[in-house]
């Protein structure tokens, strides 16, 4: 099995992984889940790219010497997770859940 495969065997079963993409640094969809249509994948995919080159320039202008390499969205139901190589980007959503406070 090659390092891709398992890469994505290993995102696949983590409990609450609802999608994932992995698009090359054009934004070009290469592997999907399964459910999830192509279309969808590459609204998905083109939606998270903006964001992302957003976020790199901020983080650039805060310090020209740093890069952004992993960013973490949080929504009350999901979270966004995205991490750039330099050849690909992996973009998971997963569930999402408060932590219970203690006394």
């Amino acid at each position: 099995m090659s390092e891709v495969e398992e890469t994505i065997e290993r995102i696949r079963v983590q409990e609450g992984v609802e999608n994932y993409v992995i698009c090359n640094r054009q934004g070009q969809v290469l592997r999907r889940r399964q459910d999830m249509t192509q279309e969808e994948a590459e609204k998905f995919a083109s939606s998270m790219m903006a964001l992302t080159v957003q976020a790199r320039g901020v983080v650039r202008d805060m310090d020209p010497k740093n890069e952004l390499k992993y960013l973490r969205v949080r929504a009350r139901k999901q979270e966004i997770l995205v991490a750039f190589d330099t050849q690909f980007i992996v973009i998971v959503t997963q569930r999402w859940t408060p932590a219970v406070e203690r006394s």
